[in-house]
């Protein structure tokens, strides 16, 4: 590669089915990479710490982690995405990326949603300031209102 790729970073989900956390992590280094943004089930691979370790040992950034959000599902995930502020803190990402939800199932009631969103992202958002991790809401044409962001 020419150029600056200590710019670039890697999100985990473009080689998703080609390679594990470890490969990931190891290519990056190895083309010289600055930056990483893995997907939460990628970390749960082997385990948050151990991610950490290898991510630091490899000398890179974590630019984002994907993903918290989907607050309209059709349970309260409000505790998982506290997790995922957590897991963001522990692996020194710069942002938890944040998807917010569509509409809930069988619903047709976008305005119920935003509420929804609204009222979690408020209480999600607060505990990412405790914990010092900026939030990231991912812009998602509008056509993805249905089932991924409704806001």
């Amino acid at each position: 590669m020419s150029g600056n790729t200590a710019l670039l970073s890697l999100n985990t989900a473009t080689v998703r089915e080609q390679w594990n956390l470890r490969q990931c992590i190891e290519g990056c280094a190895r083309h010289g990479l600055g930056a990483i943004a893995p997907w939460r089930d990628k970390l749960q691979e082997c385990g948050v710490g151990e991610a950490a370790k290898m991510i630091a040992d490899n000398g890179l950034r974590v630019s984002s982690l994907c993903r918290g959000g989907f607050f309209t599902g059709d349970t309260n995930n409000l505790d998982d995405n506290f997790r995922a502020v957590d897991e963001a803190v522990a692996i020194n990402a710069e942002c938890l990326i944040i998807v917010a939800g569509g509409l809930a199932s069988g619903s047709k009631d976008i305005e119920a949603a935003r509420e929804k969103i609204t009222d979690d992202l408020r209480k999600m958002l607060a505990y990412a300031r405790s914990c010092k991790m900026p939030l990231a809401i991912e812009p998602l044409h509008p056509m993805y209102a249905a089932d991924r962001s409704s806001i």
